[in-house]
């Protein structure tokens, strides 16, 4: 295995809580790893039942609650991700990061300052998502070494460690100032929403390719993309608001607020709940009528998902943008 998933730590835990029954959620990435886990815990404990949730997962704003209600679980495992900045679950959750234990070669390192050089950097906002703290902090290291100034920013949460960012959340790097902006993960979905968020240049390393990319260019296309909706939207009547009800995702007073800020100005309102949306899930609300979509729940689905949709697809921020009738500067996320 390439993650420690702390089962040490899980054991001690479930000596303490002594559940009858466990579910165990992972990310999609990670549950290949279920089974050989599940055979340890139950080797340790022959007298806990574990079920595996095979429901996607998408962070810690989606906790399976609702399943372990439903087949009687009275405690959740959930591995991958800290704990959530604007929720914790009220089923008893245990959450483990299973943090990488890949580590980024030299050479990967070398073509990071490389590509620093471009930009004739002397100051890196350094950030990371839950499982690369230790290259976190090891890569801290060798750019300080190379003579860099390394900012690791405050995050929205005790659980969260110095300079790491979540898919909705970027405060840990907008709480510093650097010339550029350095993201460790895999994937693309962390790094384009850093960009999004501080709008300075920002350079992916992936530890499961060892490749340096330079997203600044494909950022600032993205956002030129997100302004193309705001526009759109600028003058549009009829807006239709999607409320989230994953359990960490319902923000039923943004939605009143958003809803509330939006009548004031004339425009009309409906609201839909959804949990998981797609391009389908829109087609079928929209009767013709509706000229723009609101989504509340996770704001990659916007700039990810749906960002070629038909009718403009807003995130919050970019909805509060027309709200205030202030365009600059551009608000990611929310």
């Amino acid at each position: 295995m390439n993650y420690d998933f702390q089962l040490d730590y899980v054991s001690s835990e479930l000596e303490k809580r002594k559940p009858k029954k466990v579910l165990l959620q992972f990310p999609e990435g990670l549950r290949v790893y279920s089974v050989p886990i599940v055979d340890e815990l139950k080797r340790r404990f022959p007298r806990i039942e574990f079920i595996v949730s095979a429901e996607p997962s998408w962070g810690a704003c989606d906790i399976a609650e609702d399943e372990a209600k439903l087949i009687g679980a009275d405690l959740i495992v959930h591995f991958g991700h800290s704990p959530y900045t604007w929720y914790f679950p009220k089923i008893d959750t245990i959450f483990v990061r299973a943090e990488s234990l890949l580590t980024i070669s030299k050479d990967t390192i070398n073509e990071l300052i490389n590509l620093l050089q471009k930009y004739d950097t002397k100051s890196v906002g350094l950030t990371a998502t839950a499982q690369h703290y230790r290259n976190l902090l090891n890569l801290k290291g060798e750019l300080e070494k190379a003579g860099y100034e390394v900012k690791l920013g405050e995050p929205s949460n005790r659980f969260m460690f110095p300079g790491q960012v979540l898919g909705c959340d970027y405060r840990a790097a907008l709480s510093v100032s650097a010339d550029v902006y350095v993201n460790i993960s895999g994937g693309e979905f962390h790094t384009i929403g850093l960009g999004l968020a501080v709008q300075k240049p920002v350079i992916k390393v992936d530890p499961y390719t060892s490749k340096v990319e330079d997203y600044s260019e494909k950022v600032w296309k993205i956002i030129k993309i997100r302004y193309a909706k705001i526009y759109e939207a600028l003058d549009s009547n009829v807006w239709a608001i999607i409320q989230g009800l994953k359990v960490g995702q319902n923000r039923p007073y943004y939605v009143d607020f958003l809803k509330k800020k939006l009548e004031e100005q004339g425009k009309k309102v409906y609201v839909f709940t959804n949990k998981v949306m797609t391009r389908d899930a829109l087609r079928n609300i929209d009767n013709g009528t509706i000229d723009v979509f609101v989504i509340t729940s996770c704001p990659r689905i916007p700039t990810d998902d749906l960002y070629d949709y038909e009718k403009p697809v807003l995130t919050p921020g970019e909805a509060r943008m027309i709200i205030n009738k202030k365009l600059e500067p551009y608000i990611f996320p929310w």
